[in-house]
């Protein structure tokens, strides 16, 4: 075979790989997009660039499995996971559960297509139009009783909706506070925060509300302090002129008599209960409320399929290893996003992404405090793609000529 054949046929190859990873960018921007309002859709778009993903790295091998720091923290988090299930209680309810194991695959997909600038920035702004779009469909049909509003849970359940729009509004907040940004950046980011902050604040989820008050304090932190003293004025107005439903809202999180917050006390130290029972794998990665009832009586009707808080499920479903294993993959998160952070902050828009990937990051973890977010399908699909976005932007931040400034 000539050099002249081999070269052509190569040049094929590179084609139909650069068609595939074309439609697998598509494929993932469908998922990450839908997933706001369709976990179906969402699930079929993501499982789709899976099989596709898939080919690749039988075709063509390592070059279509790009390297993160954090591949051996997956590999720790996905033993533990398989451990906890061969022990499991329910072992076919836990390797059913697994699944979730597979939306890391968003760290991954981003990598592998987001090859440029253009379309990383092309993937933030069609999950954030979105995101805008069905905040304000939301607003406008929010229905009220009696003088009290109804919790926005129009597309999702009100505390998922919160935990999305807090995710994606964290996510564009330092695009408006950055000096560098272009007006029309900025202005954008703004008019796009507006609902979103609005929208957040309709669903009543008073452990989003914690995490945007967290994560626009990282947020303060790592770019502009000015940030914290807007911060402080909202809090101020809203405790003076929000409506007093909101108002009471707000005053709850204080009140461990609240039916809300005993129950969550109640699956505190009921799930310690449970650990201490199974130690060391755990209980698998199921269902707790046929387990949760032989322990103690709910107070509420949802109480104890999960405890509302990331640890205190690791430990209960993972086992102390597990748990361990999934903080590790945690901390290394976070020390790989604030090392994106200072590899991209002479850059307004990679920048400005990585400080909202970590500030969402923050965010997520706040509100985990509260809420089994984690286990959250919709909420985790945006988390892993936020990892992903911080991760791409470093690599963009590398290479010459690809930055915006």
């Amino acid at each position: 075979m000539s050099f002249g054949t081999l070269a052509s046929l190569r040049a094929v190859a590179l084609r139909r790989q650069g068609a595939i990873l074309r439609v697998i960018y598509s494929l993932t921007l469908v998922a990450v997009v839908s997933v706001t309002f369709s976990v179906f859709l969402s699930s079929v778009a993501m499982g789709s660039a899976i099989v596709l993903w898939l080919t690749l790295l039988i075709a063509g091998g390592k070059e279509a499995f790009p390297a993160t720091p954090l591949d051996r923290y997956f590999l720790f988090y996905l033993s533990a996971e398989a451990l906890a299930t061969i022990f499991s209680v329910e072992p076919g309810a836990s390797l059913f559960n697994m699944k979730r194991f597979f939306l890391i695959s968003f760290v991954y997909l981003g990598l592998l297509a987001m090859t440029d600038l253009r379309r990383l920035r092309s993937a933030v702004a069609a999950l954030v139009c979105v995101a805008v779009i069905l905040s304000c469909v939301e607003i406008f049909t929010l229905s009220s009783f009696g003088g009290h509003y109804a919790r926005l849970s129009l597309f999702q359940h009100s505390l998922t909706e919160g935990g999305i729009k807090l995710i994606v509004l964290l996510f564009i907040i330092p695009f408006m506070i950055r000096s560098e940004t272009p007006r029309a950046w900025r202005l954008g980011a703004a008019a796009a925060g507006i609902p979103l902050f609005v929208g957040l604040i309709l669903t009543q989820s008073r452990s989003s509300w914690l995490g945007l008050v967290g994560g626009v304090l990282a947020i303060g932190m790592l770019q502009n302090r000015k940030i914290i003293i807007l911060l402080v004025l909202v809090i101020v107005l809203f405790a003076l002129f929000a409506p007093a439903d909101f108002q009471s809202r707000a005053l709850s999180i204080f009140d461990p008599a609240m039916p809300s917050n005993l129950s969550r006390i109640h699956m505190m130290t009921t799930g310690w209960k449970m650990f201490l029972d199974r130690p060391v794998f755990g209980v698998g990665d199921i269902d707790l409320k046929r387990i949760y009832v032989t322990y103690i009586t709910p107070i509420e009707e949802g109480e104890g399929g999960h405890l509302h808080n990331n640890l205190m499920m690791l430990l209960v479903t993972l086992g102390i290893g597990g748990a361990a294993a999934t903080a590790a993959l945690f901390v290394q998160i976070f020390l790989t996003e604030l090392r994106a952070v200072r590899a991209t902050r002479h850059d307004w828009m990679l920048g400005s992404l990585t400080i909202g990937s970590l500030a969402a990051y923050v965010g997520f973890h706040i509100n985990g405090l509260f809420e089994w977010n984690f286990g959250d399908h919709e909420i985790a699909v945006l988390l892993w793609f936020t990892v992903g976005a911080a991760l791409v932007a470093q690599k963009i931040a590398a290479e010459p000529g690809e930055t915006a400034s």
